[in-house]
């Protein structure tokens, strides 16, 4: 089942687990930012990858335990990658960022356990 979140309910993804690592893979630096920002509250260890490449690169030296990944990223489809992190980092909760409903149902086919809808409402926190 994957769930489709709104942002202002993102926190209930970490009811139940507690995460020590995330690896957000976005491209839109200024989002990966405030991400960060707001997901360093629970989690001690916050990385930002601006491509595939270095996500990939990240995932083979780290297990990140939740994973937020745009499809829209400057070397590729971030949805590709999800076959990838079920190979490397077999326990991770993957999150892709979308707003394209085509997006949505081909992450749930790839494997993605939540879909976070964009553009993110940050105001709203």
């Amino acid at each position: 089942m994957v769930w489709f979140l709104r942002y202002n309910k993102l926190i209930n993804i970490k009811v139940g687990k507690l995460y020590s690592q995330a690896l957000i893979i976005d491209d839109d630096v200024d989002l990966c930012n405030l991400l960060r920002e707001l997901l360093s509250k629970t989690i001690p260890k916050v990385a930002c990858m601006h491509t595939i490449e270095s996500g990939r690169t990240f995932l083979n030296e780290n297990k990140p335990d939740v994973i937020f990944l745009d499809n829209n990223l400057p070397d590729g489809r971030g949805v590709e990658l999800i076959a990838e992190i079920r190979s490397i980092a077999t326990n991770s909760f993957v999150i892709v960022i979308s707003a394209m409903e085509s997006t949505k149902a081909e992450a749930s086919k790839w494997g993605a356990d939540a879909i976070l809808e964009s553009p993110l409402p940050f105001p709203t926190l």
